[in-house]
């Protein structure tokens, strides 16, 4: 149980699995390299995993940590978040974990946009759009759709095609306004083409937003260097203790590490 905007609850039906699957998809990057470590008997350094194939950065409070204790991180909160398992302490390692989860979706959204894969059902971009209208379904950002081919995807929840067609109306009849032609050309990339991955990218931050609101490390983090009382004072005043910024993530054994993953294994992956 997490405290989400809509009270302390779990994640259900399609927000649930589009977090199962990047949480799945972060878990074998986590294992790959906390087995990569494990074999180094020469003790060099691991790559660090920290950015996808795609440059998405997971956030510092996330990536800082050693393999095992990410994996640490990632079962804490994908047991909170699946289960009835209850949420942890409000803490910034936490609030990130659960952020790093969302950009490992991006990283897999822009590979399917790179790859030239189709939305549908199955792919990470047809997952999003189920969660999102699950969260959001009157959000306004629905009535902007754009998408790479010029027709529907008959995978499309049906609230989007509704949508969707009506803002083509609109579009339609306002297509030879230049304050719209002026908008349009604002938000392409180059040669005239839309940045899909800025416009997906948008999507996932909003449905973050809904979810979870206010993600308070973010704005901690600009005190961490300040008078501490001006720490305190706005931990405080956000109804959290003084180790919002202090918890770190416990150093595990092998034992303990493999007992997470086998954990997380089963959760993530329950329906293969």
């Amino acid at each position: 149980m997490w405290p989400l905007t809509n009270g302390m609850r779990c994640l259900t039906g399609a927000e649930a699995a589009l977090f199962r699957g990047s949480a799945g998809m972060m878990l074998d990057q986590l294992t790959t390299a906390y087995n990569a470590e494990l074999a180094d008997l020469s003790g060099g350094t691991v790559a660090d995993e920290s950015a996808g194939g795609y440059g998405f950065l997971a956030p510092h409070w996330f990536s800082m940590w050693e393999p095992e204790q990410r994996i640490w991180l990632l079962e804490r909160v994908t047991t909170a978040l699946l289960t009835a398992r209850s949420a942890p302490p409000h803490s910034a390692i936490f609030e990130a974990t659960v952020e790093a989860v969302y950009i490992e979706l991006a990283d897999l959204v822009a590979m399917e946009i790179t790859t030239g894969l189709p939305i549908e059902r199955g792919s990470w971009r047809g997952a999003l759009l189920d969660a999102f209208v699950q969260r959001c379904p009157e959000d306004s950002l629905l009535g902007a759709l754009q998408f790479e081919a010029t027709t529907l995807d008959p995978c499309l929840p049906p609230s989007l095609t509704r949508q969707w067609k009506a803002e083509q109306a609109r579009a339609d009849t306002d297509s030879e306004s230049p304050q719209n032609q002026s908008s349009e050309s604002g938000q392409s990339g180059t040669g005239g083409e839309p940045d899909w991955m800025a416009w997906w990218t948008s999507v996932i931050e909003r449905l973050v937003d809904a979810t979870y609101g206010v993600r308070l490390y973010q704005a901690a983090e600009r005190y961490r260097d300040d008078d501490p009382k001006r720490l305190r004072r706005f931990l405080k005043s956000k109804g959290v203790n003084d180790k919002f910024l202090q918890r770190i993530p416990p150093l595990r054994s092998r034992v303990q590490t493999q007992a997470a993953i086998d954990r997380l294994q089963a959760i993530v992956f329950q329906d293969d």
